[in-house]
């Protein structure tokens, strides 16, 4: 069960709890009244925000319940708008306009502001549980790359870096871009948001600024076997597809 308390500025506010497979949406939805700029309904199970703002998509977020971890869809286009998420620990990603990050902590807090809206949902949910670390039954497959950027992103990482050198960060950034289904993001924003994270979730710290991320990150990935070549192939053979 997921479980979402939401407010749009200090007027509004709601909750709403989802089972597997639903969803929660916010959309924009010119044809409301004046005087209601803002409907929540319960259709089928998901819940639906509707506002009366042409600065905001149709839809902008959608958070939907999964057997494991929750799904954050970014659809609100690149106008401006400031789409932020956050963890209960003060991390925080912005995600490019497409794109899709799973929560990997209860309590995290997704914000949308633009110009007369500011639209913040806290998610919380029981989270799946894990095998027994020295279990064996952990399988890696690409099911479990598109719930993680940080996995992903090593992946990715390894499978087009040739056996003794790395790959180009233009090519991993538009690999990534690909995968995901989105613009190919800035160098900053991919930095920040992937590839910096991938790095810091697998317990390093980078030695400075100046040292090539990927190369770090793909050694690393490398020394400790992370990636077994089958589901290297499986990258490969799925890039190949979207290129």
């Amino acid at each position: 069960m997921l479980h979402i308390a939401w407010s749009a500025g200090e007027q509004y506010a709601g909750e709403a709890s989802l089972d597997v497979g639903a969803a929660f949406v916010l959309a924009r939805r010119m044809n409301l009244p004046e005087q209601q700029p803002l409907v929540a309904q319960t259709i089928d199970g998901s819940t639906y925000v509707f506002v009366r703002l042409p600065y905001v998509s149709d839809p902008a977020l959608v958070i939907t319940a999964t057997p494991g971890q929750p799904v954050v869809h970014r659809g609100q286009r690149d106008n401006g708008a400031i789409v932020e998420l956050s963890t209960p620990g003060g991390g925080s990603t912005t995600p490019a306009p497409g794109q899709k990050i799973s929560l990997t902590h209860s309590g995290s807090r997704v914000e949308l502001r633009v110009p007369d809206l500011s639209f913040s949902a806290v998610v919380t949910f029981d989270a799946p549980a894990a095998p027994a670390p020295d279990s064996g039954t952990m399988q890696l497959d690409l099911e479990t790359l598109q719930r993680s950027d940080a996995w992903l992103v090593g992946a990715i990482a390894v499978a087009l870096s040739p056996e003794h050198g790395v790959v180009a960060h233009g090519d991993l950034k538009q690999a990534f871009a690909a995968w995901r289904g989105i613009e190919v993001p800035s160098d900053g924003w991919f930095d920040r948001n992937a590839l910096r994270p991938a790095i810091e979730s697998r317990g390093l710290d980078m030695p400075g600024p100046r040292l090539n991320k990927i190369v770090y990150l793909v050694e690393r990935c490398r020394r400790t076997s992370e990636f077994p070549a089958r589901l290297l192939a499986d990258v490969r053979a799925r890039l190949d597809a979207t290129s």
